[in-house]
């Protein structure tokens, strides 16, 4: 990795830059799940008991439970990485490979939540 000018980037920044892209991988993940339960409630209508309505019915609800615990794993793997990251301020190369498996998993679970949601909210929609 260089700067704009070419310069190496030293490993500090390389550090502080894969920090603040876990704690987005966090958010993000995070995020969501609260954004799919308001799309639950207030797309779908699920939970709302109105007087002469039909309570919904879920199709493929096992997209959005994967989804779920996509993104749950997706959490747990940045938190696991952002307490691998200031441990080895102390520790340096202790946990290197950890912090690449955390890593790894954090964003393949925010990737493979995401697609889970949207195919559940693509056969979900009303047409």
């Amino acid at each position: 990795m260089t700067n704009g000018d070419g310069s190496p980037v030293g490993a500090e920044k390389r550090a502080e830059f894969f920090r603040d892209f876990i704690q987005t991988v966090l958010q993000l993940a995070a995020g969501s799940v609260v954004f799919s339960v308001t799309f639950l409630h207030e797309i779908l209508r699920v939970g709302e008991n109105s007087a002469g309505h039909l309570p919904t019915v879920l199709r493929h609800a096992g997209f959005i439970l994967a989804g779920w615990l996509s993104l749950l794993a997706s959490v747990i793997a940045s938190v696991g990485y952002l307490y691998f990251h200031a441990v080895s301020t102390k520790y340096e190369s202790a946990y290197g490979g950890r912090m690449n498996i955390t890593a790894d998993a954090a964003v393949l679970g925010l990737v493979g939540g995401l697609i889970l949601l949207v195919g559940f909210a693509y056969k979900n929609l009303p047409v």
